[in-house]
């Protein structure tokens, strides 16, 4: 059952496009699964503007997501064996459809949303094959700079 050690997985600062989608994290579990514990994502745009909208979502039909590949960091005890679980970070190929979870507007001029799951209510136990993303969609003209990322125990 997950939930014996904790990772996590942050994106490097990416500048988001206007009028665009750009999954910062997509998580791949390994065995045995995993429980999302906390996500975090902030914005430093120069001006205000139009909110960004943050999805967290499930994938429903992978397609063929592409992004940087990133190891997941042990969060809570250095002697955690590595996760089993894989990441890609600011994708440069979305899923091709997703399941939305959650939602929030977060302004882009020095935005930030963080938050920590609900112990026993966490976003998880996503099966092989299953991903789980933490996404932006801006507006037109809005271009913040943005840092994303996703906790969870497995």
């Amino acid at each position: 059952m997950p939930g014996n050690y904790d990772y996590t997985v942050t994106s490097a600062k990416t500048t988001l496009s206007a009028s665009a989608t750009k999954t910062m994290v997509l998580l791949a579990p390994g065995t045995p699964g995993l429980r999302l514990t906390e996500l975090g994502v902030s914005f430093d745009g120069s001006t205000t503007g139009t909110g960004v909208q943050v999805d967290l979502y499930r994938v429903a039909t992978l397609g063929s997501p592409a992004g940087t590949t990133t190891t997941p960091a042990k969060l809570t005890d250095d002697n955690a064996p590595a996760a089993t679980a894989t990441a890609l970070t600011a994708l440069s190929a979305e899923p091709t459809s997703v399941t939305i979870l959650r939602s929030w507007l977060v302004s882009p001029f020095g935005g930030l949303l963080a938050m920590q799951e609900v112990l026993d209510r966490e976003v998880g136990a996503i099966t092989s094959g299953a991903r789980i993303g933490l996404r932006c969609l801006t507006a037109a003209g809005v271009t913040p700079g943005c840092i994303a990322y996703l906790g969870f125990a497995e």
